[in-house]
């Protein structure tokens, strides 16, 4: 057995690297360069592929999955999971897996980071050369604002907690979950009547665009969206056009390929360290090598096909 791990020897304790090396012959591929010009992954022997996403780029093909010789499984270190094909992996009897819940806590602090560093008007403050400007970054005080949650999962509900905790009056819509402290709205009502929005719903195939044009435009003048869940799921072009015009307030994410020195105006994007705290790298890591053994062992937990 070959295990392929796409990220850094050091990111590894040296108990998880034993515990590894105990199932199989491991093999780390460090940076993209390598990735890029490794054979390792098109060897003969059976294998399962551990893939970091900063490595592959948050990319892996189903033309290179053809490709790959007696693959036993993939394993993910992240929530989302839909940067590579379950469905077809499980047409091809090659199971997924992934890491939920390693970075509740801290991808909905991030979220309240974003909330107020917009409402401070932070992004305008930067773009201005950290000076103020008193007529233009006038901010806002959160405490009574509504805050409306789309997905009350874990990071939803957390993030909801938060809210609670700092005085805001928090709705919430979700297709499945239900919170009798909190508020449930329709979704247009919700969207319609929030001061701050946050999309913390599942990242999928029937979630695409889900905050598309239609519903950015029931959005109030100066409200706010917070986005922690990935830029499939809205209209990111179309919301900055709605801050440029002063539509709606400001827009808050963290995503690794755009910059917020590209819009100058009240769009705070933080690369993509919602989830990268230490708490959460270590039970991150913790949970990624008992999915990589327990596909070894063939009793896969944590699988997402």
């Amino acid at each position: 057995m070959k295990i392929v791990i796409a990220d850094k020897k050091t990111s590894f304790t040296d108990k998880q690297t034993s515990l590894l090396q105990e199932k199989g012959e491991v093999v780390f591929i460090e940076t993209k360069e390598d990735w890029n010009n490794s054979k390792e992954i098109f060897s003969e022997e059976e294998k399962v592929l551990a893939l970091d996403p900063g490595v592959c780029d948050w990319s892996f093909p189903n033309e290179i999955i053809d490709k790959v010789p007696n693959l036993k499984g993939i394993c993910l270190p992240t929530t989302r999971f839909t940067w590579v094909d379950g469905e077809y992996l499980k047409k091809k009897n090659i199971v997924l897996t992934n890491v939920p819940k390693y970075s509740t806590e801290s991808v909905a602090e991030h979220a309240i980071f974003l909330m107020l560093s917009i409402t401070k008007k932070l992004p305008l403050i930067i773009s201005n050369g950290w000076k103020l400007d008193w007529e233009k970054h006038l901010g806002y005080e959160i405490k009574d604002k509504r805050m409306g949650i789309i997905g009350l999962g874990d990071i939803g509900s957390r993030v909801a907690e938060l809210g609670k905790g700092m005085g805001m009056d928090v709705c919430y819509w979700s297709r499945k979950s239900k919170d009798e402290r909190y508020t449930y709205l329709e979704l247009e009502e919700l969207i319609k009547s929030s001061d701050y929005i946050f999309l913390t719903i599942a990242d999928g195939p029937e979630t695409k665009e889900f905050m598309n044009k239609e519903r950015i435009d029931m959005m109030k003048k100066n409200s706010y969206i917070i986005n922690t869940t990935g830029n499939e799921v809205w209209d990111f072009n179309y919301a900055v056009e709605k801050v440029k015009d002063e539509s709606i307030g400001g827009i808050g994410l963290d995503e690794d390929k755009i910059e917020m020195k590209d819009y100058g105006c009240n769009v705070m994007i933080t690369p993509h360290i919602a989830w990268y705290t230490k708490e959460s790298f270590v039970e991150d890591y913790r949970i990624w090598v008992e999915c990589i053994i327990s596909v070894v062992d063939n009793k896969p937990i944590n699988a997402a096909n």
